[in-house]
Order: C-alpha cells, then sequence, then structure tokens
C-alpha cells in the first residue's frame, strides 16, 4: 500500500518520518518543500501537488493546522479531490470538529473516497518517538485495514466509533489538558 503524507509541520513531519521508519511506501507533500529534505532523502518521494499526491498513493493522510488549511488541501485548487481515484482513502489526522469531518464525508463519498478520521494526543514528543495516541472514527473494516500504518506511528491506537467520534474525543482531550493547565496555574 502506498501512503501519501500531506502537511509536514512539527507533528506531521514526525508521523511521516515514523511511516518511513517502519518501511511504507511514502510520497509527500507540504507548502515548504525544504521540510521534506530529510524525509526524502530517507527514501520518500516528493509531489508537486495534494493531488498529486491523490493521482499517485492508495491512501493520503493529512495532518494539518487549521480547518482552513484542510479544506484549502482537499476541496481547493489541485487539491486531493481534484485528484482522487475511485476507493482512494482519506486520513485525516488534523484537529478538527465532528461538523467538520460530516461535511467532508459528504464531499469525499461524491468523488468516491472513503474516509478515516485520526486525530492525535500526547504531544511532538511522543510523535517523534512514533508513541503518540491516535484516535480513530470510521468504519471499523477499514480502521483494521490500515491499522499497520496507525501503529507505526503511534504507540497507542484506539478505535472511537463512527466518523466524528475521534473529534468529539480529541477536543474533550485538549479541554482536560486545559483545565488542568489552568488548575496547576493557581
Amino acid at each position: 500500500m502506498r501512503y501519501g503524507f500531506i502537511g509536514l509541520g512539527n507533528l506531521g513531519a514526525f508521523l511521516a518520518g515514523s511511516l518511513l521508519r517502519e518501511g511504507f511506501e511514502l510520497t509527500v507533500n507540504d507548502l515548504h518543500k525544504e521540510v521534506a529534505k530529510d524525509l526524502i532523502a530517507r527514501g520518500a518521494h516528493w509531489a508537486e501537488t495534494p493531488a498529486e499526491v491523490a493521482r499517485t498513493c492508495d491512501a493520503v493522510i493529512t495532518c494539518l493546522p487549521s480547518p482552513a488549511a484542510v479544506d484549502a488541501v482537499v476541496e481547493g485548487r489541485n487539491g486531493i479531490l481534484e485528484g482522487a481515484h475511485d476507493g482512494l482513502v482519506w486520513i485525516d489526522m488534523s484537529t478538527s470538529d465532528r461538523h467538520d469531518v460530516g461535511r467532508l464525508v459528504k464531499l469525499a463519498e461524491a468523488k468516491g473516497v472513503v474516509m478515516l478520521e485520526a486525530p492525535v494526543t500526547g504531544g511532538v514528543h511522543r510523535a517523534a518517538a512514533g508513541q503518540i495516541t491516535v484516535l480513530v472514527g470510521g468504519d471499523a473494516a477499514l480502521f483494521e485495514a490500515h491499522r499497520p500504518a496507525f501503529e507505526a506511528m503511534g504507540g497507542k491506537v484506539l478505535h472511537m466509533g463512527p466518523l466524528g467520534s475521534a473529534s468529539v474525543i480529541k477536543v474533550i482531550t485538549n479541554m482536560l489538558a486545559f483545565i488542568h493547565l489552568v488548575a496547576c496555574g493557581e
């Protein structure tokens, strides 16, 4: 299975690196090619656009900083949906809310794309070690088909239920972290 990875920021670069370390064939894309140099040197292929990633891969993983960035990469010019082929799997590891996930699922399904959501928790330091927690929402059989990739990136991989459920749990974990931070400040 050939994976694509879009979004090589603080978190995404480590997650993509974990896939390479575990022997996955990987194509990468980011707004800034220079952030992919290390991954390319380690065997990743470079794609000029998200559409090219979608055309050349079986599954595309996105790890982006905001819902607006997800929209641009998925729906925008040269976006994933422009290059999508029937049966493409899209795994979104960005932090979204369940309403965004629901809207994006409809767009993806209209192009023959199936989706999993897989937000993460645990911090960049755990991502660097391949030990981050991955919260997956979506079809159970599809989750199992991609479990090896999730396990390459994370120390704990949990199937939360249907699409939207992982986003809810991720927002709850963020809220709990914020509550603890405020409590420590007091």
